[in-house]
């Protein structure tokens, strides 16, 4: 019974992993399927960022039980590279393939390149101790990367102007949305023209595979040490906020807006750091 028992612990963590592979599979058919009169961007967006909590839970679980392998570390990569390398790849070649004038081999190459320095930094996480044992990510980590191309791609297609001078009428009070704050500095960064998703996204892989520094999801313990219970604190504030966007339709404008702070901090942090160590030496 304590070997089926066991068998059971370790399939769990496993089987999330493959729900957020089918998850990633599901979305680029929905990407193709887009390309057709038919529009599912917003299910196939929805998909890769619920693909991202279950990544965050299959490795929680997996550790909480003491399952945690070498066999559950490789698969886990495999899901990574399907579901936040090609998908969003494949989401930004959709976006701008009617949208902008280039070269088709061009956008093709740009948009591969998530997937390329992806596959780098899974490589890395999986062969060198100093990714994966270290306290902080080193470069941006695939879910961050999925997460921000697509809610990036979903805040584009949900947008409601076109017009910088309606910004005070879309994010007034009166339209009963309590996300006004979050969604002005949105509105003027992603609505400047049709390249700044594009822009963003090369900033995007060549973090992946950068040695700037970025926080790991907080341990699920009060006990653990201060940091990780502000961190935690901020965190649940985090899904409390997300949880009323989803409420009224504008996860996207949560997500993306908190992603961005996210990815922001990282860089700000690494810069300030470097101009530190100059001054010392």
């Amino acid at each position: 019974m304590s070997k089926i028992n066991l068998l059971i612990k370790k399939s769990f963590a496993n089987f999330l992993t493959l729900i957020n592979m089918f998850m990633g599979f599901s979305s680029i058919v929905l990407i193709a399927l887009s390309f057709s009169d038919n529009n599912y961007i917003n299910w196939s967006c929805n998909l890769i960022l619920i693909a991202t909590l279950i990544d965050v839970l299959d490795g929680k679980i997996a550790r909480k039980l003491g399952t945690s392998g070498d066999f559950g570390k490789e698969i886990d990569s495999l899901a990574d590279l399907v579901t936040f390398c090609v998908a969003p790849s494949f989401l930004i070649f959709y976006y701008y393939y009617d949208l902008i004038q280039i070269n088709l081999i061009l956008l093709v190459f740009l948009c591969s390149l998530t997937l390329l320095f992806g596959s780098i930094r899974l490589a890395r996480f999986n062969v060198y101790s100093e990714q994966s044992d270290n306290l902080n990510y080193l470069g941006l980590p695939t879910p961050a990367n999925a997460i921000f191309v697509s809610s990036m791609v979903l805040y584009m297609y949900n947008i409601q102007f076109f017009d910088l001078f309606e910004l005070p009428s879309f994010i007034s009070i009166t339209d009963n949305s309590m996300l006004f704050i979050l969604n002005y500095p949105l509105s003027f960064i992603f609505t400047y023209n049709e390249y700044v998703i594009l822009f963003f996204y090369i900033i995007i892989f060549i973090l992946l595979i950068s040695k700037v520094k970025y926080s790991k999801f907080p341990q699920l313990n009060f006990k653990q040490n201060k940091n990780n219970t502000v961190s935690l604190i901020g965190i649940m504030l985090f899904f409390g906020i997300l949880f009323f966007g989803i409420l009224t339709y504008k996860h996207d404008i949560v997500l993306l807006f908190f992603i961005l702070v996210y990815i922001l901090t990282g860089i700000l942090y690494y810069f300030y750091h470097q101009i530190i160590k100059k001054r010392v030496a």
